[in-house]
């Protein structure tokens, strides 16, 4: 994969997720007769095309609308079937083959078939379409990184049979079988992706670049689909009539595109949007809000950001002094100051939340004693040095967090750091060329929640992070690319961590949060860090009440169905605060 197009330069905007709502009814409220959920999109999608999507608001759309062979389960400890009914892997992890599910139908009433899912997946790496994912697939599917290499103006004529030389077949209508280049533990992860949707080559063929655009040539295979879509105002998706799973109990949902959180908070508390995204500059006063507070869900994303160092250098050559600043910096604080509380303390590579999370490694967690220790043992003092840190002087989140670092820095160790703002490509280009002590924030944020998709930017060979080498660490990651047996695969990967972790070539700062304002009568939302926007995990299953029943307590998931709204559950106790968190 290219590491590079994942990686998060900085804190601009944070991007939120799904929550949970309650469940608390006595003989509760009856289902409200207009099942229509008004949700805020962030902004315009680019396309709803599954091959050139790539932004959370756009897949929480593309959810709603395609449905891939499977789909993540919100715990994220596997994969369930989505359309297809069955699969099975081989003995290898090399090839699996995927039975679809015989009465799965777009929503114009054709079958879903295996061809279709050959058709979409050629595309994804065929280079002329430039696929945001195509690395990911490109680099899983056999002879997919030869196809994806090809020049889409000089090999013009020999892409088409290139492809079909790709480990994709249609066994039949309903057997869809992909052969891989290599063992990858990780690609039922690929197969659950938005992008990996189905798509009808007829429709394509017939409509062009254009298909994808409007709601008649939308033809899609999920619970709902595109009716209404006005540009920079909102998209409309209804029931699918052919869906195999039947009938959502929601009849349509608007996604309602508002880029302005405070407008976005006006319209919540009005009425006007069922939920919406708290933004940093609402944070604050949404939790301190008696009535808003209790609406509140938070959920932690697979998101990690740190600041960098340049480790070949003097004095950043020498690891104990990176442990030791790493080790200065009050983590809480700093989600606190600059994140707004939109965060968790991270001192650790892989987040809270996905598998492989190591809270045991404790070698940059914040311990001034440890810091000043560290600081020794490094052969320095804080008075003997002067560093800069170097951030895009056009973002307030870099400015405020270079100050937070400079302040911590300075308090903790003595130390005194040189702050050195610079526009976006200066700063790039001092990056890559070495010429920079620290810079932050960066960061990464998850494409899939395997481990596969986050070590491969610390590889010596990824060049995402300058300088850094260590040959332990690249041979652990490359074992652990391929290795089927989860055990061993996870030990690799944890000494991998270890080596990052206490090299310190960076110092992680936090892992982000989702912030929702969702209402009362909202019922059937699953909190998953994974899927970071209202209603990308199965929105075919939410339906509204008729009333609000705020008066009772917000537990992990709601109910799904009119039974559950007559279901008998113990209202919280007089003042307990409702849980937002998974």
């Amino acid at each position: 994969m290219n590491p590079s197009r994942r990686l998060v330069c900085a804190l601009a905007v944070l991007m939120v997720a799904a929550g949970a709502c309650e469940t608390g009814v006595t003989t509760g409220p009856k289902l409200a007769a207009d099942q229509v959920l008004r949700v805020m999109l962030e902004d315009q999608p680019a396309s709803l095309d599954p091959g050139q999507t790539q932004y959370t608001y756009e897949a929480a759309v593309l959810r709603a609308v395609a449905e891939p062979l499977v789909r993540p389960k919100a715990d994220l400890s596997g994969v369930v079937p989505a359309a297809a009914q069955t699969y099975e892997a081989s003995s290898t992890g090399t090839a699996y083959v995927f039975h679809l599910r015989t009465n799965a139908k777009y929503w114009d009433g054709v079958p879903v078939k295996a061809q279709d899912f050959v058709y979409a997946w050629q595309r994804l790496v065929d280079p002329r379409l430039a696929a945001p994912d195509e690395t990911l697939f490109a680099d899983a599917i056999l002879n997919g990184e030869r196809v994806a290499l090809m020049d889409p103006q000089r090999d013009k004529a020999s892409i088409d049979p290139a492809l079909a030389t790709l480990g994709l077949k249609a066994v039949d209508d309903f057997t869809f079988q992909v052969q891989l280049a290599h063992p990858d533990p990780a690609f039922l992860w690929l197969a659950a992706l938005p992008a990996s949707a189905p798509i009808r080559k007829d429709v394509v063929t017939q409509n062009g670049d254009k298909w994808a655009t409007s709601p008649q040539t939308l033809l899609t295979n999920g619970p709902f689909k595109v009716t209404e879509m006005v540009k920079n105002d909102h998209i409309r998706v209804e029931r699918n009539p052919y869906y195999w799973g039947g009938k959502p109990p929601l009849t349509r949902i608007d996604f309602a595109i508002v880029t302005d959180g405070a407008a976005a908070l006006d319209k919540y508390r009005k009425g006007n949007l069922d939920a919406t995204m708290v933004q940093l500059a609402q944070a604050t006063s949404v939790a301190g809000d008696g009535a808003l507070s209790h609406q509140l869900v938070r959920t932690p994303n697979l998101t990690v950001f740190w600041i960098m160092f340049r480790v070949n250098s003097p004095p950043l050559d020498n690891p104990r002094l990176r442990q030791a600043i790493a080790q200065a910096i009050d983590r809480n604080a700093f989600v606190k100051e600059i994140l707004q509380g939109e965060g968790e303390p991270a001192a650790t590579f892989i987040p809270k939340g996905m598998h492989g999370y190591a809270p045991s490694l404790t070698t940059q967690k914040f311990d001034i004693a440890q810091a000043r220790a560290s600081l020794a043992a490094s052969g320095l003092s804080g008075k003997q040095l002067s560093l800069t840190y170097s951030y895009d002087q056009t973002l307030e989140s870099a400015k405020a967090t270079a100050k937070f670092v400079h302040d911590q820095l300075k308090a903790n160790l003595g130390m005194e750091i040189n702050l050195q703002p610079l526009d976006p490509n200066t700063l790039s280009s001092r990056i890559g060329g070495g010429q920079f002590q620290i810079t932050g924030p960066r960061g990464w944020t998850a494409d899939y929640p395997d481990q596969a998709d986050w070590y491969d930017i610390f590889l010596t060979s990824s060049g995402s992070i300058p300088f850094w080498q260590n040959q332990q660490y690249d041979n652990f990651v490359s074992v652990a690319r391929t290795d089927m047996q989860a055990a061993r695969r996870d030990q690799e990967y944890l000494q991998a961590q270890s080596l990052l972790v206490g090299e310190a070539p960076v110092a992680f700062l936090a892992q982000t949060e989702s912030w929702y304002l969702v209402q009362p009568y909202v019922r059937g939302i699953v909190t998953s860090p994974l899927e970071r926007l209202f209603g990308t995990i199965q929105p075919w299953q939410l339906d509204t009440c008729a009333s609000p029943t705020t008066e009772f307590d917000w537990p992990k998931r709601l109910c799904v169905s009119k039974t559950c709204c007559r279901r008998t559950l113990a209202p919280r106790a007089a003042g307990k605060k409702a849980a937002g968190s998974i």
